[in-house]
């Protein structure tokens, strides 16, 4: 057991001990949010008065456990390179299959990852939601909201009366894919560029990137894919500042690439002919696709598995299956037991959840949805914890929140984590969803 409950009955009774206090220095949180550089589209960063306090101890666990998953991942992509017969349980397009195999996992398994979960903050028991190995994002706003929280008497009590850290998201980076270059590419100050599509990325967020890889020596540039440049005779990939990139910090997730296939040649050339190193290249995919959990439960992947993987498989990853029309009754008659996924999609867009439609709304949703590239899978209800902050009726006090959790991972070491609550059991920007700063806690 932890003491996060203590921790948080505490903070909320300091909070509630001068309530008009805490209203004024919530709305002094959030004013720093609306102005800092945790925008996206012109949103601002919605978030709670009390932050997220994680004891350290319990960040180790997480840590540990995420080993285990890697190594059980590791394990899936070897059986895909090597196995014919066992790639074809992923059914991905033939595109997708060659960028995938033309890729090296052994270089890094998986760069940069958000590996999100619901975590019971009692049991410690806890399940996977989704696994961000493609355009993992949301470091900027843990900062910013550390930093905002610097408004607040009962954060600063708090941090006074307790050991405490915040999760440092950047340097670690610069550090890690300096790291990755000097292992695959003996290149020791590499020139760097932060690419996404810019009309759809948190452009913000690579500018404070940038700012990182400057400050610990290395020039770097965020490019959009489309301004890219290849010379096929230098082999040599070009940004628009027009200095020859070594490594590519990639951004832009796989489905958005081959959405716009044809908007990027020049990445794509400069890839296949090995000028440049993608820092995540497209093996992540592997795990990024929401078909992994699928794949986590066929016999052929509990095969490769020893018995505590297999027993680690069925604690935490929720049953999963490809949507078919064979489960339309059971999935009508036991509506809040299930979740619609697409198979390759991000910020829970085209998902549907049973317990957040009415009967009537649930099966128009379950008729109108494909019977292909869609996944079925067994819905958890996340943890509820109690905080300050905007209700659904607009107005200030204490509600109820539905949490969520990600562990971010930089090349296999979990480096930091991203907290998130929301309203209502989904926990999506689509909907109430809030962002809370993460404080560890020591013991």
């Amino acid at each position: 057991m932890n003491n996060m409950q203590a921790l948080h009955r505490a903070y909320l009774a300091a909070a509630a001990a001068d309530l008009p206090r805490t209203r004024r220095e919530f709305d002094a949180i959030t004013d720093y949010m609306k102005a800092s550089t945790a925008i996206h589209h012109g949103e601002y960063v919605r978030t709670c008065y009390m932050p997220k306090l994680l004891p350290a101890s319990v960040f180790a666990q997480f840590a540990a456990d995420i080993r285990v998953l890697y190594g059980i991942l590791a394990k899936v992509m070897r059986a895909y390179y090597r196995d014919a017969a066992y790639r074809a349980l992923f059914g991905f397009d033939a595109v997708t299959e060659e960028l995938i195999l033309r890729a090296d996992p052994s270089r890094t398994l998986l760069p940069m990852a958000r590996i999100d979960f619901f975590y019971n903050e009692e049991t410690g028991a806890y399940q996977y939601c989704e696994f961000n190995t493609d355009g993992t994002s949301a470091m900027n706003e843990d900062r910013e909201l550390n930093l905002a929280q610097q408004r607040s008497t009962v954060y600063k009590d708090f941090c006074a009366a307790h050991s405490t850290r915040t999760c440092e998201l950047f340097d670690s980076w610069v550090h890690t894919l300096r790291g990755i270059c000097a292992r695959v590419r003996g290149v020791q100050q590499p020139y760097v560029a932060i690419v996404d599509f810019l009309d759809c990325g948190t452009v913000n967020e690579f500018e404070v990137f940038r700012r990182h890889f400057v400050q610990n020596g290395l020039q770097a540039e965020v490019c959009d894919v489309r301004s890219l440049r290849y010379d096929a005779a230098a082999k040599a990939l070009y940004g628009p500042a027009g200095h020859r990139i070594d490594a590519i910090y990639r951004r832009a997730v796989t489905s958005d690439i081959l959405e716009r296939y044809g908007d990027c040649a020049a990445l794509l050339a400069a890839v296949r002919g090995d000028a440049v190193l993608l820092v995540g290249d497209f093996h992540t995919q592997l795990v990024h696709n929401k078909t992994i959990f699928r794949i986590l439960h066929e016999a052929q992947t509990q095969a490769l598995l020893t018995p505590a993987e297999q027993a680690f498989v069925q604690a935490h990853v929720p049953l999963t299956k490809t949507f078919a029309e064979s489960d339309v009754p059971r999935v009508l008659a036991h509506k809040d037991d299930w979740i619609l996924k697409p198979l390759d999609s991000y910020a829970s867009r085209g998902v549907h959840a049973g317990v957040e439609s009415t009967q009537a709304e649930w099966e128009a949703i379950v008729r109108a949805t494909p019977r292909t590239g869609y996944l079925l899978q067994a819905f958890c209800r996340p943890y509820v914890t109690e905080n300050y902050g905007i209700g659904p009726d607009g107005t200030f006090g204490k509600n109820r929140y539905y949490n969520l959790t990600g562990v971010y991972v930089y090349d296999g070491v979990a480096q930091g984590v991203y907290s998130r609550v929301s309203l209502s059991p989904i926990i999506s920007s689509q909907y109430s969803e809030k962002t809370l700063p993460t404080l560890l806690v020591d013991a």
